[in-house]
């Protein structure tokens, strides 16, 4: 992966210095202002005439410099520069997101850190003779990320050059990782019936239903999807219309799946355990997923409610006891009901039966 010669970019080219311009400029707040961190070599390289570059908090990485230049600010290494914008670094109130844009062993130092790393690569399809190179992409750590909506999709060519984007998201195989959290949707009566011959215990409520459908297809962000995760039992009861919608993938749980399963098209993948499916979101669809919706049966709600990355319970209270073979398990000593998240929390009667909606967050979440 070539770089620079005798400290200039080879292949320059104006769409990557576009995208490299929008991506590094644009905040996410406002109110906020984002940071190049760069070596000292990297800022020299930077025509003089741009320099600092605009709207953003340039950092120099440098040992020998001996004056700040005007408008930027120094730190000796990338871990003094990263503390100058983290917690209590007298940046932090000022920052939205950073961005190392060189040289090569601030690259690899960067991706070596600890914590989250995204890879903002423009691929030049060409070779050029080089002094300075990225570093390797590591794939035990990084994925490449399909359809990222960050960078322009396909190949292109200017001056004669061709290029491509790419997005590298870094995953941890630790599966207890905090990146990413999971939900939980169930329904029970008052004895913690959620099932009976594999159907539910109580008559059909279709108001209930539509607010179980609703909220587990939910999408703030265009193009984004949420993850349903089922186990087998579960998703052979599952209706047609609730397979089928358009902004859910399904994920199913099975150590033995049938034929039936494996190839429904509406089942995106099978795995063999709930830490397997968090595990193939996160290393596989991580940059198309907005939630993450854990639905059943009772082993999976099981796993689900023991698990560190649960966040929240949406359990539907049905009012009366109702005979039942398959049980909600019990959470209360570890969840406490969160009345500060919006919710419709009046009490509803259809075909007979009352029932209420509530959500519940981990205790350790509580508010003090």
């Amino acid at each position: 992966m070539q770089r620079t010669l005798n400290g200039k970019v080879r292949s320059p080219v104006g769409k990557d210095i576009e995208v490299f311009k929008r991506i590094t400029t644009e905040s996410k707040n406002p109110d906020k202002t984002n940071v190049l961190i760069m070596g000292r070599k990297t800022w020299t390289s930077i025509p003089e005439r741009f320099r600092p570059l605009p709207k953003r908090i340039n950092i120099i990485l440098s040992r020998t410099m001996t004056e700040t230049p005007t408008g930027t600010y120094m730190a000796r290494s990338l871990e003094e520069a990263v503390s100058m914008v983290t917690e209590n670094g007298n940046l932090a109130d000022k920052v939205s997101s950073v961005y190392i844009i060189g040289g090569s062993s601030v690259y690899k130092e960067a991706m070596d850190f600890a914590g989250p790393c995204r890879i903002y690569l423009t691929r030049v399809l060409a070779d050029f003779d080089c002094d300075t190179f990225f570093p390797e992409i590591n794939t035990d750590k990084f994925i490449k990320l399909q359809n990222c909506e960050d960078v322009p999709a396909g190949r292109f060519t200017e001056n004669g050059i061709g290029f491509e984007f790419e997005v590298y998201d870094k995953f941890v195989t630790d599966i207890n990782s905090t990146r990413m959290t999971f939900n939980i949707m169930a329904a029970m009566c008052s004895n913690r019936g959620i099932g009976i011959a594999n159907k539910l215990p109580w008559p059909s409520l279709s108001k209930e239903y539509r607010y179980y459908m609703d909220l587990t297809s939910k999408t703030v962000h265009p193009g984004k999807k949420c993850v349903n995760i089922k186990g087998r039992v579960t998703w052979q009861c599952t209706c047609m219309e609730e397979k089928s919608r358009d902004s859910i993938i399904n994920i199913v749980i099975s150590r033995n799946p049938s034929e039936e399963i494996t190839s429904d098209p509406y089942v995106h993948k099978v795995v063999a355990s709930l830490d397997d499916a968090l595990l193939y979101v996160r290393t596989t669809l991580l940059d198309q997923v907005e939630t993450v919706w854990v639905m059943g049966g009772q082993q999976i709600y099981t796993d689900a409610i023991d698990h560190p990355q649960c966040n929240h319970i949406y359990l539907t209270h049905i009012y009366g006891e109702y005979q039942a073979d398959t049980f909600f398990p019990t959470f209360e000593d570890r969840f406490h009901e969160d009345k500060s998240i919006a919710l419709d929390r009046t009490l509803h009667e259809e075909r007979g039966v009352t029932y209420k909606y509530k959500v519940y967050s981990p205790r350790h979440q509580a508010s003090c």
